[in-house]
């Protein structure tokens, strides 16, 4: 089981809670099929992570990633998005850390449960 080291811990719990918030992330396939058939001039496949402020609409941090890394590439961009989120041109984001966040797959469900149940962050 992966963890978060001690004190990044630390640092995330000292981030201010938004009360209402909830993020949505997300594992999505970036592979795409060449109609000539030369596959081998493609770039290795890649996965985008992103997670999303569902309540004030922005995109809170993305990443690209190889599709052959693990899941602890969706924490990472996770705490990008808690501690150094993308600023968009209408809003600016500050450090903080969500009340609930959402996620489709079950399996990342149960995984980030275990990451940050000491955060006190639910994960639906």
């Amino acid at each position: 089981m992966y963890s978060l080291p001690p004190s990044t811990r630390r640092r995330l719990v000292k981030l201010t809670v938004q009360p209402n918030s909830v993020w949505e992330g997300d594992r999505l396939s970036l592979n795409f099929e060449d109609p000539g058939g030369a596959a081998e001039d493609l770039e290795e496949n890649r996965d985008c992570i992103l997670w999303v402020d569902g309540v004030n609409g922005v995109v809170r941090a993305m990443d690209l990633m190889p599709a052959a890394t693990g899941q602890e590439a969706i924490v990472r961009t996770l705490l990008q998005a808690m501690e150094q989120p993308l600023d968009t041109p209408n809003q600016i984001s500050r450090p903080a850390r969500p009340k609930k966040i959402v996620v489709r797959s079950r399996e990342l469900q149960f995984f980030l449960r275990g990451v940050l149940q000491e955060l006190d962050i639910a994960v639906e």
